[in-house]
């Protein structure tokens, strides 16, 4: 029973609790605000978390899965024809700019950063297996596939965070030649 209001508390407060902090920002929000988005009281709120940190944590914990859920799953449709994976991943990446630019002040903040990518370990054996069936896909070596990721992560964050589309651009081009073979650095 416990199970399933933890689901419904996740549909029904985390989900409209991560828009709403997407839309005003983690200074411009308060728990009070969270609870008034949700018609839930103020003390309520702490039967289904330990405290303030829990729930600002739990909030964005649930965005970072959606979000990475989402870029996953279109890598995993587009990888086949690496050219247009890597001509329209960052268009994908700017339909979530906001959600990412959270995410990111969140996990780099001094207050909950920690906790926050503690948290994220979470997702790590899901992701692993999203990286190995792209590996396949691509044919490159799983432990290749993570360099590849990582190198996909850097770039989506300077596209976040410094918004130089031209810089970003340039950058996965490089990383298509490299990943299709175009291109080597050499041995």
């Amino acid at each position: 029973m416990r199970q399933q209001a933890v689901k419904d508390i996740e549909k029904e407060f985390l989900a409209p609790s991560f828009r709403y902090l997407v839309k005003n920002g983690l200074e411009n929000t308060s728990v009070r605000d969270l609870c008034r988005v949700m018609d839930i009281s103020y003390g309520s709120i702490y039967y289904w978390f330990e405290g303030k940190d829990d729930i600002y944590i739990s909030v964005v914990r649930y965005g970072v899965q959606k979000v990475a859920e989402k870029l996953f799953r279109f890598a995993e449709e587009k990888m086949s024809d690496l050219e247009v994976f890597f001509a329209t991943f960052l268009d994908e990446v700017a339909k979530y700019k906001l959600e990412l630019r959270l995410i990111f002040q969140f996990t780099t903040s001094p207050v909950y950063g920690d906790r926050m990518r503690e948290k994220a370990l979470d997702f790590k054996d899901g992701y692993e297996a999203s990286s190995l069936k792209i590996a396949e896909t691509v044919g490159v070596k799983p432990e290749e596939m993570i360099t590849i990721i990582y190198m996909l992560i850097s770039i989506l964050v300077d596209y976040v965070v410094w918004e130089d589309r031209t810089a970003s651009d340039m950058q996965m081009q490089m990383l298509y030649k490299l990943v299709s073979g175009k291109v080597s650095f050499g041995e």
